[in-house]
């Protein structure tokens, strides 16, 4: 790029967009419980810095060229976004968990498999839910095109 320098106005507001977004995006990992709130505030702070670049943009008369393209890109979500979409595991469909043989069964369904696992802890009538929270993974089964199985695979 030619010797053409970036904007520091333009420069400081994608450092604090980027270090803001970690930020809320660290405090909503965290704290569960919480994260919709950390999340909204997130989109917040996203509309008044994005508020704030153009104002800049306008005011300063800055040329969107060489540098400053991206550095404007880091003053919007959008890497936020690519990092998300790159980083995302798969998504959860829907968890089940039920009582069957004194164990806890815990069936978890994702888009192209079903995972078994079952309490470690034994179940009864009296005490449905098993004393701590630890289980172990029985099985995987594999779907295909028209939720025909396609493979199931059994641990011990």
């Amino acid at each position: 790029m030619r010797n053409e320098n970036p904007n520091l106005k333009l420069l400081s507001i994608s450092v604090i967009y980027s270090l803001s977004t970690i930020f809320m995006w660290t405090l909503s990992k965290n704290d569960e419980s919480a994260s919709l709130g950390y999340l909204f505030m997130l989109v917040i702070i996203w509309a008044i810095l994005t508020i704030v670049t153009g104002i800049i943009i306008w005011k300063d008369k800055i040329k969107i060229k060489n540098w400053n393209i991206l550095i404007l890109i880091f003053c919007t979500p959008v890497p936020f976004i690519f990092f998300l979409s790159a980083t995302s595991k798969e998504q959860v469909r829907g968890p089940w968990e039920y009582n069957k043989n004194n164990r806890r069964i815990r069936e978890i369904t994702y888009e192209n498999r079903k995972e078994y696992s079952s309490s470690v802890d034994k179940t009864s009538e009296e005490y449905p839910i098993p004393a701590n929270d630890k289980y172990h993974l029985d099985s995987i089964v594999y779907y295909g095109e028209n939720s025909k199985i396609i493979e199931t695979k059994h641990f011990k």
